[in-house]
């Protein structure tokens, strides 16, 4: 019985292994015909793809993309170099034919979501771009990525709260500091509020910018010119040099005005003072020009034509040249007639020249990309940083 028993199971366990291993045959058949189609039509693809036939090669991938994953890496990466190349419609339908693909995986629909939206950000679909990143927000897959590209969504459609929002949660998320960029979406919802004489909402948001980044010049900026506006005079100058001590580099942008403040409060001896002192420290010619109009005013043409050349001899710049020919051509010299002609004619020959040097010429420059301007960007047109045109440095500029 027991004899019988055994020899019974024996022969069972044998036919459980085999049609094991016939199964297991059967499906590395299978898989071996499966994997040779993909491989056909995969190289197929690649074939016309580098005999530049994109459209062949397109359909063949969203074939390939419709009924199999096994593909998905390359083609996803495809569809990444056809947005890269500008091609967006081509990378719309490939990422697109990879999501419409059945039963694929969460972890690669996700992935395609987020290519999908990049391409329609790069196609300025960016409506249907924020649906798909804020899902997958909604989902916290991808969610850096997600919120950052939201974020620059926000700023391209100039809705600052929403932009204030998807930065902060992403600085929360990705731990990288964006208090730069929050503290200028505060400022832009200041100028705003400000343009429309809501000086209230206005100083609101330029209290919550220092919050965030307390040396945010250009809030300290604006705050002070909201003062000078309101003729509360020393409480902007006040604001300037804050603004000074925050970023000197932009020191060239409001130094009339900051001393326009000194002189209206009948401080000319002190802007003289601070204007020296300023000197030692700071190495662009903005001070010299705006203490030679001073000098001009209290002390006549010649004596700041001298001292804008004693400070030439030290730090040259063609500025400062256009600024000494100008106090020459209005000093009177004490010489003949027609000595005087001659030299006007002279001094305005150089002056016309130096204009031409100067005309055109960018004096801000992006610390970042390189992008020149000859007006003040809080926001670089080219790469879209934050707080990065500042003043030029240099024989022609600043």
């Amino acid at each position: 019985m027991s004899y019988t028993f055994l020899w019974v199971s024996t022969a069972l366990l044998c036919g459980i292994l085999l049609g094991a291993w016939l199964a297991s045959l059967l499906r590395k058949k299978n898989n071996q015909q499966k994997f040779e189609q993909l491989n056909h039509r995969y190289f197929k693809g690649l074939n016309y793809l580098l005999n530049d036939e994109s459209d062949k090669a397109i359909d063949v991938f969203i074939q390939l993309a419709e009924t199999s994953h096994e593909t998905f890496e390359p083609q996803l990466a495809l569809g990444n170099l056809y947005r890269r190349k500008g091609e967006v419609d081509r990378a719309i339908k490939l990422h697109q034919a990879l999501i419409s693909q059945p039963n694929l995986p969460e972890k690669y629909r996700t992935r395609a979501l987020l290519a999908i939206g990049k391409d329609y950000m790069s196609a300025g679909l960016l409506d249907r771009a924020e649906v798909l990143f804020s899902e997958l927000v909604e989902l916290e897959v991808h969610t850096p990525e997600a919120l950052m590209a939201l974020t620059d969504i926000y700023q391209q459609e100039q809705d600052w709260q929403e932009a204030i929002r998807s930065a902060k949660r992403f600085q929360n998320v990705s731990k990288r500091q964006m208090h730069v960029p929050i503290a200028h979406y505060y400022c832009e919802l200041a100028d705003l509020a400000w343009g429309q004489e809501d000086l209230e909402g206005a100083e609101k948001n330029l209290a919550s910018a220092l919050r965030v980044d307390e040396r945010c010049a250009r809030a300290l900026i604006t705050q002070a010119e909201i003062k000078v506006a309101q003729t509360d005079l020393q409480a902007a100058l006040d604001l300037y040099h804050l603004a000074v001590k925050a970023d000197k580099d932009y020191l060239p942008l409001f130094i009339d005005d900051m001393a326009a403040c000194f002189l209206e409060l009948g401080q000319g001896a002190a802007l003289e003072s601070w204007l020296l002192s300023l000197m030692e420290t700071y190495h662009g010619v903005s001070p010299i020009l705006t203490l030679a109009k001073w000098y001009e005013s209290e002390k006549g043409a010649t004596f700041a034509a001298d001292f804008v050349e004693q400070q030439l001899q030290k730090r040259a710049s063609v500025r400062g040249l256009n600024a000494l020919l100008e106090l020459n051509l209005s000093k009177e010299d004490g010489s003949p007639d027609d000595v005087q002609d001659v030299n006007q004619k002279y001094f305005e020959v150089l002056k016309s020249l130096v204009n031409k040097l100067l005309k055109g010429k960018p004096q801000l420059r992006c610390r970042k990309c390189g992008f020149g301007a000859r007006q003040k960007h809080w926001q670089c047109p080219s790469c879209k940083n934050w707080d990065v045109v500042k003043p030029i440095y240099g024989l022609e500029s600043e």
